[in-house]
C-alpha cells in the first residue's frame, strides 16, 4: 500500500514539475514542532530525505505560517532569498513555489515546494497548477 502512495505521488511531482518547468518538487509533513521531507522528486542527493527543519522565516515557513501560497522568482526577489532556506540551499534552487497543505482543520500539516535551479519567472499558470496539485496531495500529508 505505502509503495502505491509513493509511486502516485512520485508521479504527480513528476507532472508538477514538467508542466512547471521545475527541477525539484518536494512535500513536508509537520512532526510536532519540525517540518520533514516526506516525498521528494528530482533531489540531487539523498540528505534532502533525512533533512529536518524548524519553520522559520524563510519561503516554507512562511507558506506554513500564513497558509497562503509562497513565491520567489525573478519577479519577487528581495522578499525571499534561496540562502535562507536549508532545502534551497542543499538542492540548489534559486526560484520556488511553496503551497501549504491543509489536512484537517485550518491549520497547515505541510508545504508542497515546487523549485528550479535555473532563474526563472512563474506565470499564473504555474502557480494555478501548483495550487491545484497540492490540494490533490492533500491526502497523502
Amino acid at each position: 500500500m505505502h509503495d502505491e502512495v509513493s509511486s502516485a505521488v512520485q508521479e504527480m511531482m513528476s507532472g508538477l514539475c514538467q508542466n512547471t518547468a521545475g527541477d525539484f518538487c518536494g512535500m513536508a509533513c509537520v512532526s510536532g514542532s519540525m517540518l520533514r521531507w516526506k516525498y521528494t522528486f528530482g533531489a540531487t542527493n539523498e540528505r534532502v530525505k533525512r533533512m529536518t527543519m524548524r519553520p522559520g522565516q524563510d519561503l516554507v515557513g512562511t507558506a506554513l505560517r500564513t497558509g497562503r501560497t509562497v513565491m520567489l522568482d525573478e519577479r519577487s526577489r528581495g522578499e525571499f532569498t534561496p540562502d535562507r532556506c536549508p532545502l534551497m540551499l542543499a538542492e540548489r534552487l534559486v526560484c520556488a513555489i511553496a503551497v501549504p497543505l491543509f489536512r484537517e482543520g485550518l491549520l497547515p500539516s505541510g508545504v508542497l515546494l515546487v523549485g528550479s535551479r535555473t532563474p526563472c519567472t512563474f506565470s499564473p499558470e504555474m502557480v494555478m497548477q501548483t495550487e491545484q496539485a497540492a490540494r490533490q496531495m492533500e491526502q497523502y500529508v
